[in-house]
């Protein structure tokens, strides 16, 4: 009885989260037809009939499936066809040409007995010219016997199985296996990518990674054969690879990741063990980077490709995991971790991952930005494998995933109905239990996914549509199997005979080239990297074929060409740092390639987009308030908005100074710059005193009008009430000499959001814009944010003039908008417009946003500047904003909606969102997060597939009058170009700036720098962590010259960046170090 405890425990922490909206435009060219088994003669059907001793129950992997492998096994010039089997036998097909096939299993001596298969591997592991075979087995478990399998090609279409005689026998848990060269020594080594079962030891702290587990750890093997024996050995440990029972590998690539001549490993784990990304150090070890490299992964990794999605020449990864794309299925499966479960993980020390795929592009810095929420591309169900390749030969890299499985565990009302069930009304019956809890899991048939590329970050959902019918399937490879110049796919379905797609693309005449690479010894030369010159038109590859899900796709290389007639060059960069270049290729052929007499080359690019940076002598840390625990329906923390910032010569010796606020419990910091462009920090008895505040903003303007700058500072950090001290805004007089005084004054004492400052009634002193945040304890109501005047002559010394709800603020500026000598003011945050404020003088202000063609422009705005961007005499806006990259996707048609009422009426706020999910609007909140904040809709909603109904507010809560509505209609950050008539005319900032918010920008002449990223979003939308910061060079509102990156570290959260003298610039971090970075290096 106690293994059902425990796999009801487990599926609650940890499982949780492993026709429709794809789109059906029949503008599309791109066809596949499902060729069926009559004419193919592919009768092959991954057959799983669940007994007593093994199920899904039992093995939670039994519906993982099996692999396909393709590869020419003859060298007739057409790839042949492997698939692996669970508890059927393995198959081996013949290809004879127009997609005919002939099963040679038997008489090639490769069928198997009572074992059960996983992944299937081609790969010439005796450098004799004839592609072998390595199958991957669940083997040592219950009734499941045998081993991994070695099949050595014999030159006749015969094999002879080998495994034991060379090392490679393992028995365990093996999930799939690549060969490539780990060392450069001219032979293919293996990696075997294993998995792990449930059982209470494999919950615990990251560091159990290093404790070797034997039959499910992954293993690295050396070929002996460079030295003169055919022999495999064991280097795992010595290598630095893990092997452990945390690892529960489904995904497994191995390509030169990081361009440095030696073949990496990138390895998907699924649950809650990191994903890893070994990179070759080129001496036989490997370093485990993930951590450094990527800001978060897939959290159950289960199909892995790495190839140049963007056409940048770097290679990108894709990783594959279970999200849901159709709203009703999405509403009752399980998704991400709670905030709570995230941060224990974490301090267990798992590195951040989503149950989503992740789409990472690579950089030049060597670090990836997941991009898969902006294009789109982040959900496809439960998907299994993925291939990137171009199937329309239009030179763009499109996606093929697998997707489905033949019973849902993720389904939540199965596993509410396996939380309560009455074990003891079974009386023992295990095998009863069992089968009633296998009935209970819902069962779901999808069109495997195709995400066609159609511009940069712009990829169209296909499926049915294109020729792709409904099925089950789990392992996929790629290969021109016809070979008429298109890429067909191969398929290993559960219960239904392997599927095979002949791709039709053919008939859209757009060009290619293939490419048969081999080494000297006749066989594909796995590692090699092909760069192909056509037209105007870079494209790279690298030869991996163990892709996807346990795996093998064709080695011949496929070009797409478009419409180009002739390739210029073709340049091949071989695994041992030679190069050979050819010309004038003919296109629509293969060519058959091998090396040839060169010398050797550098094949490490040095090149790079971004500056060299310094730290200079100051971290903030924030401290670790979880604004959740007290709004449990809030999307983003708001106590994580600082550090203040501002700069100026406070010692007046006319240099630059800086002053940085610190977060609730450290001091502000001082710091005087010298003449050569050093920093010294000045220490002041008011700033150490102050430590209890969180500053999020400050000024400067000489309050006290004695020639030197004074600072205002706003308090926040969504802790405490509105009028606690803790919250009091403060105002430092400064004596000239950079020493400053606390000045005694009652001053506002809200959540601050933005400080500006301007003499906007031209009496010579100034006056402040000072915007509120939020109200604590209620997210989503409007603040009180006020504007006042400098009253010297008063006790009070300022007078409020205006105040307004206006929203909740994080950033103004002030600046004379319509050019007619009176200030203006724009105000930006959260749920709100950009707002306009235009100067009517006599210390008044009027609302105009709508007049300026802003009334439409909500969005969740970090930062404004005011600018004359395209030099016509009048300021145009850049406003910085969450970005595209985010779940919510947000229009004038489909916005972000919050509906703000006291929804069970117990004297708190409940605010609830509704956002736009791949065309069906769906509450943001789960049930569960909902049922827990409004307990009341527990009877309402008593199944997750009830809860699907709750389509919008009404239908949610059962009330029509909402205390208050607000949305957002806008997500990109944004340039706003005022015309001749005063309206400002909205343009998106260029993509490179879509892919994470914005939190800052410097204008410096032709050029914006800017700083970016937010870590503070709820677990359900993750963090926006891909884009730090970088430089458009020659923007004019429109159109731009260049992009660099700042080469800032990875997840670095940049919150101010500013020009200290002609040739450096700051950058401030929140929770993070400051840097500064030298222009003249660039």
């Amino acid at each position: 009885m106690n293994k059902f405890l425990f796999f009801k425990i487990s599926a609650i922490i940890f499982f949780i989260g492993c026709t429709s909206n794809i789109s059906k435009s029949s503008e599309i060219d791109l066809k596949f037809k499902a060729l069926d088994s009559d004419v193919t003669g592919v009768t092959f059907n991954n057959e799983l009939k669940s007994n007593n001793d093994l199920n899904i129950i039992e093995y939670l992997y039994y519906y993982n499936g099996g692999g396909v492998a393709l590869g020419d096994i003859n060298n007739d010039g057409l790839d042949d066809i492997f698939f692996s089997g669970n508890e059927v036998n393995d198959h081996l097909y013949l290809n004879q040409g127009n997609m005919v096939f002939k099963n040679i299993s038997k008489t090639s001596g490769i069928a198997n007995q009572n074992n059960w298969s996983t992944g299937a591997s081609m790969a010439d592991v005796n450098n004799d010219g004839f592609i072998d075979i390595y199958v991957s087995t669940v083997s040592d478990y219950k009734n499941l016997k045998g081993h991994n399998r070695l099949y050595i090609n014999n030159g006749d279409l015969t094999f002879t199985e080998s495994s034991k005689k060379m090392g490679l026998d393992f028995e365990g848990f093996g999930t799939h296996a690549s060969f490539f060269d780990y060392d450069n020594d001219g032979d293919l080594d293996v990696y075997l990518l294993n998995h792990t079962i449930h059982t209470p030891r494999n919950y615990g702290r990251s560091d159990r990674r290093i404790t070797r587990d034997e039959k499910s750890g992954d293993r690295l093997y050396e070929n002996l054969l460079n030295e003169g024996t055919l022999e495999f050995i064991e280097v795992t440990d010595k290598a630095g690879i893990f092997s452990s029972s945390l690892g529960y590998g489904l995904a497994l690539s191995t390509v030169d990741i990081n361009n440095d001549g030696f073949i990496d490993i990138y390895v998907g784990n699924d649950f809650h063990e990191n994903d890893y990304l070994y990179i070759n150090n080129g001496d036989k070890t490997f370093s485990e980077l993930s951590n450094k490299k990527l800001s978060h992964t897939s959290r159950f990794t289960m199909g892995v490709d790495i190839a140049d999605i963007n056409g940048d020449l770097i290679h990108d990864i894709f990783t594959l995991d279970m999200m849901p794309y159709k709203s009703d299925i999405f509403m009752k499966s399980g998704g991400e971790d709670s905030d709570k479960v995230s941060q224990i993980k974490k301090d267990y020390g798992y590195n951040e991952q989503f149950a989503r795929n992740h789409m990472q592009l690579g950089s030049k810095q060597g670090i990836f930005k997941d991009v898969a929420l902006i294009t789109n591309t982040y959900a496809s169900d439960w998907s299994w494998s993925v291939l990137l390749e171009d199937f329309d030969n239009d030179t763009d890299t499109d996606i093929f995933i697998t997707n489905g499985i033949f019973k849902r565990p993720n389904d939540l009302d199965f596993i509410n109905f396996q939380s309560n069930v009455f074990y003891e009304n079974y009386n023992g019956d295990n095998d009863k239990l069992e089968q009633d809890l296998i009935d209970q899991m819902p069962m779901l048939k999808l069109s495997n996914t195709f995400f066609l590329q159609e511009s940069e970050f712009n990829f169209r959902m296909l499926g049915e549509s294109i020729g792709i019918p409904p099925s089950y399937s789990n392992g996929s490879a790629v290969s021109d199997l016809d070979n008429d110049g298109d890429l067909d796919l191969v398929s290993n379905n559960i219960n239904e005979e392997a599927q095979i797609l002949e791709n039709q693309s053919n008939n859209l005449n757009n060009s290619f080239i293939k490419l048969n690479i081999k080494n000297k010894n006749g066989s594909p030369s796995l590692g090699a990297k092909v760069i192909v010159h056509a037209a105007e038109k870079t494209l790279k590859k690298e030869i991996n074929n163990s892709r996807g899900f346990a795996s093998t796709s064709s080695s011949i290389v496929h070009f797409g060409l478009s419409n180009s007639e002739i390739v210029d060059s073709i340049e091949v960069k071989w695994l041992n740092g030679s190069s050979n270049k050819f010309y004038d290729l003919d296109v629509n052929q293969i060519h058959n390639i091998s090396p040839q007499n060169s010398n050797l080359t550098s094949d490490f690019n040095k090149d790079s987009d971004f500056f060299e940076l310094e730290e200079i002598d100051f971290k903030h840390i924030e401290n670790n308030y979880l604004d959740y625990e007290r709004e449990p329906l809030m999307p983003e923390r708001l106590s994580i908005e600082g550090p203040a910032y501002v700069s100026s010569d406070f010692n007046g010796d006319g240099v630059k100074d800086i002053f940085i606020g610190g977060a609730k419990l450290q001091s502000p910091k001082l710091l005087i710059q010298t003449s050569e462009g050093l920093f010294n920090e000045v220490n002041n008895l008011a700033f150490s005193q102050d430590s209890q505040f969180e500053d999020v903003d400050a000024a400067v303007f000489d309050f006290d009008q004695d020639g030197d700058m004074d600072i205002y500072v706003i308090s926040g950090g969504n802790e405490y009430v509105d009028g606690d001290p803790n919250l009091m805004d403060r105002l430092y007089i400064n004596n000239g000499n950079a020493v400053f005084n606390k000045f005694p004054a009652n001053l506002p004492s809200t959540n601050g959001g933005s400080i500006s400052s301007a003499d906007f009634n031209n009496d010579g002193y100034p006056d402040l814009f000072i915007g509120s945040r939020s109200i604590p304890g209620g997210y989503g109501l409007s603040p009180i944010s006020i504007i006042v005047k400098s009253t010297p002559d008063t006790d009070s010394y300022f007078e409020v003039v205006a105040q307004s709800p206006i929203g909740m603020v994080t950033d103004s500026k002030y600046a004379d908008i319509n050019n007619d000598g009176i200030m203006d003011l724009v105000v930006i945050g959260d749920w709100m417009p950009i707002s306009i404020l235009i100067g009517e003088g006599d210390n008044k202000f009027t609302n105009q946003t709508t007049n300026y063609n802003l009334g439409k422009s909500s969005g969740f705005w970090n930062t404004v500047e005011i600018v004359d961007i395209n030099k016509d005499g009048k300021l145009d806006i850049i406003a910085g904003n969450s970005g595209l990259n985010h779940k919510w996707k947000a229009n004038e048609e489909f916005p972000v909606k919050v509906f703000l009422d006291d929804f069970d009426e117990n004297s708190s706020l409940d605010p609830i969102i509704y956002y736009n999910f791949f065309g069906d609007p769906v509450p943001f909140a789960s049930r569960d997060k909902l049922v827990n904040s409004l307990p009341y809709l527990k009877k309402k909603f008593l199944k997750y597939n009830d809860f699907v109904d709750a389509t919008d507010i009404v239908s949610l809560t059962d009330r029509k009058d909402i205390f208050e509505t607000k949305l957002v209609n806008e997500m990109r950050s944004m340039v706003y170009i005022q015309d001749k008539e005063n309206k400002f005319i909205s343009q998106p900032l260029p993509n490179q700036l879509q892919i994470s918010s914005i939190e800052d920008f410097l204008v410096d002449d032709d050029k914006i720098y800017y700083v970016g990223n937010f870590s503070g979003y709820v677990s359900e939308l993750g963090p926006s962590l891909s884009n730090s910061g970088g430089v458009l060079i020659g923007f004019n509102g429109y159109d731009f010259v260049d992009h660099k990156s700042l080469g800032l570290p990875i997840n670095y959260e940049g919150r101010h960046i500013d020009k200290i003298n002609n040739n450096t610039l700051l950058i401030i971090g929140n929770n993070n170090n400051a840097f500064r970075l030298n222009l003249d290096e660039k």
